[in-house]
């Protein structure tokens, strides 16, 4: 059986990296944690509008396992989990198009979205854990969803 603290630790440490390793690089609802709702994508420089971007994705990938509750929903997950998995993926690949940031906007972004990603790794993490306590719901296929995920990510 997969370990659930395992594979949710791993792909959220991985956003977190990635978003982190992009601005290093560069240096060059209740739910789920909002980012200046009233703030216009237009707003945005192309570097931060992906970090936004991936926190949306990380908000859906929480509301997709905050969803199971029984088998019926782990398996409807599974495809939610598997386009998740592809769009984290191209997510991922697209800071490479990016222009290199400055230190003090680097600074600025890690301020900003570091206690919204962290808090969002909390309520996944909660929700991996009763998902795994429960035994993915006798779930075949979620938990090799989920490490799809994490595979896809890394």
């Amino acid at each position: 059986m997969y370990d659930a603290r395992q594979i949710k630790r791993k792909s959220v440490l991985l956003f977190a990296l990635s978003v982190l390793t992009y601005t290093a690089e560069a240096q060059q609802g209740e739910n789920t944690p909002t980012v200046a709702p009233n703030a216009g994508i237009n707003d945005f420089s192309a570097g931060e509008a992906r970090i936004r971007a991936g926190i949306v994705l990380l908000g859906m990938l929480h509301d997709t396992l905050a969803q199971v509750q029984d088998n019926n929903s782990a398996e409807v997950a599974v495809a939610s989990v598997m386009r998740l998995s592809r769009e984290l993926q191209t997510w991922g690949q697209g800071f490479a198009a990016l222009p290199p940031l400055d230190e003090e906007t680097q600074s600025a972004y890690e301020k900003r979205y570091l206690p919204i990603i962290n808090k969002l790794n909390e309520r996944i993490q909660l929700q991996a854990d009763r998902i795994a306590a429960a035994e993915y719901y006798g779930s075949k296929n979620l938990p090799a969803s989920l490490v799809k995920l994490v595979n896809s990510v890394q």
